[in-house]
């Protein structure tokens, strides 16, 4: 069995508007999906619109919340099953929010709402 979880992926420019959700089958809490999650998204930096030097995905840009999201499949849909796509209403043991908001990172889950440095620092 797995500990199950779901990651949403909001809009920058509608914090309410769900862009992607993913159900993760496998390790979905905070020491694993959580960090996981939050050590991918210390490496990003959203821009709005990009020029030639952050014209690739591994130098750490994306442009906007869209294009995170579609790294974050990118990255992790490596083999059939243990990761989908799922629907705004499916809730599992863990349900990661992650929002760009005034240019920073912020994560929700259970009692837990901060940057993913402090997520990678929480103790449940």
């Amino acid at each position: 069995m797995g500990t199950r979880s779901t990651v949403a992926f909001y809009s920058e420019h509608e914090p309410r508007k769900v862009l992607l959700k993913v159900y993760q089958q496998y390790d979905g809490y905070i020491d694993g999906v959580g960090h996981e999650l939050a050590n991918f998204l210390e490496s990003k930096k959203v821009v709005n619109g990009f020029g030639a030097t952050e014209q690739t995905m591994e130098n750490g840009y994306a442009n906007g919340m869209g294009c995170l999201a579609a790294q974050y499949v990118a990255e992790h849909k490596t083999a059939i099953g243990g990761f989908y796509m799922t629907t705004n209403d499916d809730k599992q043991e863990y349900n990661y929010k992650v929002k760009f908001i005034d240019g920073e990172f912020n994560i929700k889950v259970d009692t837990f709402s901060g940057t993913p440095d402090e997520l990678l620092n929480y103790n449940e």
